[in-house]
């Protein structure tokens, strides 16, 4: 359970870490730097096990759909909502993710839905009207009005995507793909496609100067040593490096460790603790604020995953036998 634990606190901290490195970059250009050095990371691993990176032409529609909706779209649309909303809310949006995916199963795979799952459903999405309602005031300023702000629709665009990229992932695993390799490869296209709309929409990367010198403990030095151009170029690198090895490299690797103890469900299951984490850290290191919706809101959300998680637990323990870590 301890590993489960630090899993959920590697991925909380992704939204603190990407949420920090918009300081200094644009959105696009920073999911086009992390998916190229990522992905050729995963790339120059594989080649090292010697694992397969061979794609059969017959497979490539379904490796386009990985990168474009899971690592190209998702995280694109995830980064520019972070502009906007705290690194806490979005974190607990993305919660959203196992109701999604039921209902997107439903639709293209014929998944049915039982009633427990249905009742988890409805209490679920109810669980995300308080977080929705306490808009900040930025995003009152890009518009969107009542109940929901545009960064707010865009991070559910992402979601949205991001379920379906898992869904094209799990096509592409029962192909005869391992992980490695789709991570792999999907990545690194990604990482281009990323780089190349960020210099179509965003313009000439650039990097940006820390807004002060005081922002961080020894930054002041750091100032005074490189200059502060200096200063973001390495803060920029330092976000970026410490979100693949964190997210690309441990978050992903323990997650397959732990498949071997715990079933895929359970897994799922205890992320509900991740936004805790997030707005713990949001208030710790960028000194978000962290209201009483939000608190409503992930305690509705968590009782509407147990409610819905119910049957699937209930059905794992059926096919698959005990297993103890």
């Amino acid at each position: 359970m301890i590993l489960i634990l630090i899993l959920n606190i590697l991925w909380a901290a992704t939204f603190t870490i990407g949420k920090a490195s918009l300081s200094y970059t644009t959105p696009i250009l920073f999911i086009g730097m992390r998916m190229f050095i990522g992905g050729l990371m995963l790339l120059a691993y594989c080649l090292i096990k010697k694992e397969p990176l061979k794609l059969r032409k017959a497979d490539m529609f379904v490796i386009a759909q990985v990168c474009f909706f899971q690592y190209y779209t998702s995280f694109i649309c995830e980064y520019w909502s972070m502009n906007h909303i705290a690194s806490s809310k979005a974190s607990l949006l993305f919660n959203l993710s196992p109701f999604i995916t039921a209902i997107i199963s439903y639709f293209a795979l014929n998944e049915l839905i039982t009633k427990k799952q249905l009742v988890g459903l409805i209490v679920g999405f109810l669980g995300f009207i308080p977080i929705l309602m306490a808009a900040a005031p930025e995003e009152n300023i890009l518009g969107g009005g009542g109940l929901i702000s545009i960064p707010e629709i865009v991070m559910i665009m992402a979601v949205f995507s991001s379920c379906y990229g898992w869904i094209a992932f799990k096509k592409a695993h029962e192909r005869g793909y391992g992980t490695l390799t789709i991570n792999a490869w999907t990545m690194f296209l990604a990482g281009i496609a990323s780089l190349i709309t960020s210099i179509l929409v965003e313009g000439t990367p650039t990097i940006n100067a820390p807004a002060t010198c005081y922002s961080l403990a020894g930054m002041q030095s750091l100032c005074d040593l490189v200059g502060t151009y200096g200063a973001g170029i390495i803060m920029f690198a330092a976000y970026t490096l410490a979100i693949i090895l964190i997210a690309n490299i441990a978050a992903f690797n323990l997650h397959g460790y732990l498949l071997h103890y715990y079933t895929a469900t359970f897994i799922s299951f205890t992320g509900f603790i991740i936004p805790m984490f997030s707005a713990l850290f949001g208030w710790f290191f960028l000194s978000e604020q962290i209201g009483m919706a939000f608190w409503i809101s992930t305690v509705v959300v968590s009782i509407g995953l147990y409610i819905f998680y119910q049957d699937e637990l209930r059905t794992d323990k059926l096919d698959e036998p005990p297993v103890s870590a």
